[in-house]
């Protein structure tokens, strides 16, 4: 497809659904996507899925529209020349991930692409722009995640470009006619307020949105599956469930891989 990724299936079965999955690392780190593959295992097992962990260009080596531009050409790549049936695809992010799944969605719709059936998202930074309130209100809870983190990576993958672009930033993106959204954050987490404002904007709009704030979730906690973490195990068996409804066709042979 032009942009390299790293495949996962169960070993037993046919996979009935296809995910493409867009890793974090807040746009300068993750590649290759290496850390992320217990998490893209865990969905694609809990799931049936075959899950393509796409493997972006990061900055400060490519910066904005790089990581946006790979990431769409994976998915354009996934729903064309992949063959895949539109209805069981859906899109996956986390992080800087989760703003890429969002971005790509829309930028689908705008381009007449098929549209998946579905889009996960957990923990999004998605608001580069750094407004939400709970960067205040939520940086003595958050264990991990700064401001001055958050700032020096968006510096790095902005390279003078507008914050405030939706490519960027999809809290500030129009999300009408987007399918299904699933969206986990972490109750303490600063940026919880980039899922809750994605959250408002898709609901304003009558997407069928689903909210799951988790009580002392910390950023991005499903990835620590592999290190037996109940939580993470729990948020994965919900994101499965959310994909098994909606990444899904009654017809047989659902995709030519």
């Amino acid at each position: 497809m032009g942009v390299p990724a790293i495949t996962l299936e169960p070993l037993v079965g046919e996979p009935e659904r296809t995910v493409v999955y867009y890793h974090g690392g807040g746009y300068v780190s993750g590649s290759p996507p290496d850390r992320y593959l217990p998490l893209a295992g865990a969905v694609a097992l809990a799931a049936q899925a075959r899950v393509h962990a796409v493997d972006y260009r990061l900055a400060p080596e490519a910066r904005f529209p790089g990581a946006f531009e790979d990431c769409l050409a994976a998915y354009r790549w996934t729903v064309r020349d992949g063959e895949a049936d539109p209805q069981t695809v859906a899109v996956l992010g986390d992080s800087a991930g989760g703003n890429l799944a969002v971005a790509v969605t829309v930028a689908a719709r705008d381009e007449n692409l098929p549209l998946p059936s579905c889009v996960a998202v957990i923990s999004p930074f998605a608001d580069l722009t750094l407004s939400g309130a709970s960067m205040e209100l939520r940086k003595l809870a958050d264990p991990y995640v700064t401001r001055e983190l958050l700032q020096s990576m968006a510096a790095e993958y902005l390279g003078g470009a507008d914050p405030a672009d939706p490519r960027c930033s999809a809290v500030f993106a129009d999300l009408h006619d987007l399918p299904p959204l699933l969206i986990q954050v972490g109750e303490d987490e600063i940026l919880f307020d980039d899922a809750a404002r994605i959250r408002d904007a898709a609901t304003a709009v009558g997407v069928d949105t689903t909210f799951q704030p988790w009580t002392h979730g910390i950023h991005v906690w499903p990835v620590y599956i592999s290190a037996g973490l109940p939580e993470s195990a729990l948020a994965v068996e919900d994101l499965a469930a959310f994909l098994k409804v909606h990444a899904r066709s009654d017809r047989a042979g659902a995709e030519v891989s």
